[in-house]
């Protein structure tokens, strides 16, 4: 051994139970910091998740502003309106009448209201949203899927008035941190899965 070579050893008490106690005591300190600071992190991810949390509702109605200078008008409408404090994007949207798919407004008026022959109706004039899949709604917007002025002599925009609650809708959309939800109009709360599924029969709107 090289002299003046020194060997510090640890500080103790010289008790032995008291040392085991305080090192005991220093253990648990450190694990209850450590437990604080991983729960510290958990809740702010379920804070800045809270603060970007969308919520997607359904908007029926039979009178609807075209923003033609003429104000409100006669016009049955579908909207998708995002309530939540977060943008989201939709990866699908469904429609249904009656329980039965339907993929754009034109699919829709030959189930539930087209009764006549097709070629002696007026031509339908009506605003569609086209495919959405992959659209940002911010918060506090909506998305109109289709709207449908009233026509002139058209008697299947009076049955859709008065059908149109037979109308359902189904959406599933993200937040920007990928957490998903799938919205029906059946039910009032929208449901998290884990992703969003493909949908059979997707609302194309052309």
């Amino acid at each position: 051994m090289e002299e003046g070579a020194h060997h510090h050893a640890p500080h103790a008490t010289g008790t032995h139970w008291l040392d085991i106690s305080l090192a005991l005591s220093a253990f648990f300190v450190s694990l209850v910091s450590l437990g604080l600071a991983i729960h510290n992190g958990r809740t702010m991810e379920r804070l800045v998740a809270a603060n970007s949390y969308p919520n997607v509702e359904f908007e029926y109605g039979n009178a609807y502003d075209l923003h033609d200078g003429r104000g409100e008008r006669p016009a049955i409408y579908l909207s998708l309106r995002n309530t939540g404090i977060g943008p989201a994007r939709l990866h699908s949207v469904e429609l249904s009448f009656a329980g039965k798919p339907v993929t754009n407004l034109r699919s829709l008026l030959e189930l539930c209201c087209t009764r006549e022959a097709v070629e002696t109706l007026p031509k339908t004039s009506y605003r569609l949203s086209g495919d959405v899949r992959g659209a940002m709604v911010p918060a506090g917007r909506d998305l109109n899927l289709f709207a449908w002025p009233r026509p002139e002599a058209d008697p299947r925009w009076a049955r859709l008035e008065a059908a149109y609650q037979q109308i359902g809708a189904r959406v599933c959309y993200c937040s920007v941190f990928d957490e998903c939800y799938v919205r029906d109009s059946a039910h009032r709360e929208p449901k998290r899965v884990r992703s969003c599924p493909v949908a059979p029969a997707p609302y194309a709107g052309d």
